[in-house]
C-alpha cells in the first residue's frame, strides 16, 4: 500500500535516449530527401510524423520535470536539453518541409553535404546523452561532445560557401531567397546540437 503513495521516479535518460533517437531517425530522413529527391513528398511526411513523435516525449518530459521532486540533473538541465533535442528535430523538419514547399527542382550539393553533417552530429549527439547514465562513461562524452562542435563548425564552413556561390551564380532572386533559407535553416540544426552537447559538457563539470 505504502509503495502505491510514494512517487515512482521518473526516468529522464530514457526521455533523453528516445529524444536523441528520434533525432538520427529525422536526419536520416533529411539526407534521404536530399538524395533521393524524386520521393520527396512521402519522405517529409514520414519525417513529420517523427517530429511529432519527439514533440510527445517532449511534452512528456516537461510534465514529469514539474511533478518531481528528486531529478538525476539540475532541473534547467533537463529543461534545456529536452527542449534543444526537440528543435533539433522541428529544424530537421522544417528544411525537409521547405525543400518541398518551395518546390525546388533538386537539392543541391551543400544542401546533401549539410544533411550528411545533421546526420553525423545526430548520432554522435545520440551516443553522448546514452552515456549520461554513467559517470565511467564521461570521458567519452566529452569526446562526443568535441565531434558536435566540429561538425557545428563543419555546417557553418558549408553554409558560407553554399551562400557564397548562391550570390554569386543565381540570377533569380526567388531562387536566392529560398535557397538561403533552406541553408540557414539546415545550419541552425547543427547549433542546437552544439547546445545540447554544451549542456552535457556543462553537467560532466559540475558532476565531477
Amino acid at each position: 500500500m505504502l509503495r502505491g503513495l510514494i512517487p515512482q521516479e521518473y526516468d529522464f535518460f530514457k526521455s533523453f535516449d528516445q529524444a536523441a533517437e528520434q533525432a538520427v531517425i529525422a536526419a536520416k530522413l533529411l539526407l534521404k530527401l536530399t538524395e533521393d529527391y524524386t520521393n520527396a513528398d512521402p519522405i517529409a511526411r514520414e519525417l513529420n510524423t517523427v517530429e511529432h513523435a519527439c514533440d510527445d516525449v517532449a511534452h512528456k518530459t516537461m510534465e514529469q520535470l514539474n511533478k518531481s521532486f528528486i531529478t538525476p540533473l539540475d532541473r534547467e538541465d533537463i529543461h534545456v536539453m529536452i527542449l534543444r533535442i526537440d528543435d533539433v528535430v522541428d529544424l530537421t523538419n522544417a528544411a525537409a518541409n521547405r525543400m518541398t514547399f518551395f518546390g525546388i527542382q533538386r537539392p543541391t550539393q551543400h544542401a546533401i553535404n549539410m544533411a550528411k553533417q545533421i546526420v553525423r552530429g545526430c548520432e554522435k549527439l545520440a551516443e553522448a546523452v546514452h552515456g549520461m547514465r554513467a559517470t565511467k562513461h564521461y570521458e567519452q562524452v566529452m569526446r562526443d561532445c568535441i565531434i558536435v562542435h566540429e561538425v557545428e563548425n563543419a555546417a557553418d564552413d558549408i553554409l558560407h560557401t553554399a551562400l557564397a556561390e548562391l550570390f554569386a551564380t543565381e540570377k533569380n532572386a526567388i531562387e536566392v531567397i529560398k535557397w538561403k533559407d533552406i541553408y540557414e535553416t539546415m545550419e541552425k540544426v547543427t547549433d542546437r546540437l552544439e547546445d545540447v552537447a554544451n549542456v552535457l559538457q556543462g553537467v560532466i563539470v559540475k558532476m565531477s
